[in-house]
């Protein structure tokens, strides 16, 4: 059976970053091209936590296979300038280094980021939850800003009898150095609406046939979308 994609757990090697839960009611920061953005506050931090939700047209495990393919990941991931898959470390689990662009003078942002893929069936989710960690292999590189820290999630949930996908993006990230917070707000706010308007053209960009049908052979992946 195909290995599920996309996904991290930490294994010994890692560190992860702990940040706490948003709380309260999420506020609509903007809804446009079909993707509403929303903001919330966390509990400890001056910065906000955001999320992005949107209907895609692909079926869940076309959006997975697309996922699962590292060298294409610049093409659609809000302001990325590097994507790489450090390590597999399940069937499940992945490790990758990412780096995102900033305007001069601000320097780029990277982090070593560790996704864990799981299945509920119960409630008909997809979920890949998402924390920064250390790694030997990726230490602080130079010129570059390693973010404190990073947590968020995709979430995807089937539509339209499965030929349609509910995705929903959510992160909540400190980018580190000096940075007013009202900047970091404003540009976080921007992440979900981008990367989620980015899936959607890479999706009518490249598909994954060979991929997207050995996921959907997955029993558990089908349990996902009975009903």
């Amino acid at each position: 059976m195909r290995r599920l994609p996309l996904a991290l757990l930490c294994a010994l090697i890692c560190t992860p970053s702990v940040v706490a839960a948003g709380e309260g009611p999420w506020k609509l920061v903007r809804t446009d091209d079909q993707i509403e953005v929303q903001r919330r506050h966390v509990e400890g931090s001056s910065l906000d936590e955001f999320r992005g939700v949107a209907l895609l047209d692909a079926p869940i495990a076309g959006v997975l296979a697309l996922m699962d393919d590292p060298d294409h990941r610049v093409e659609w991931l809000g302001n990325s300038v590097a994507n790489v898959r450090v390590e597999r470390t399940s069937r499940r689990d992945e490790i990758f280094y990412t780096r995102t662009s900033a305007p001069w003078p601000v320097s780029d942002r990277d982090a070593v980021v560790a996704a864990h893929l799981s299945l509920d069936p119960v409630g008909h989710e997809v979920r890949i939850d998402m924390h920064s960690v250390t790694h030997p292999a990726w230490p602080p590189q130079k010129g570059v800003v390693r973010m404190p820290s990073m947590t968020g999630h995709w979430s995807f949930r089937p539509e339209r009898d499965g030929a349609w996908t509910r995705v929903e993006y959510q992160v909540h990230a400190d980018p580190g150095g000096r940075l007013p917070d009202w900047v970091v707000n404003l540009a976080t706010r921007k992440l979900p609406h981008d990367t989620i308007q980015g899936l959607r053209r890479q999706l009518r960009r490249r598909q994954y046939p060979a991929e997207q049908h050995e996921i959907e052979q997955d029993p558990e992946y089908q349990a996902v979308l009975a009903r």
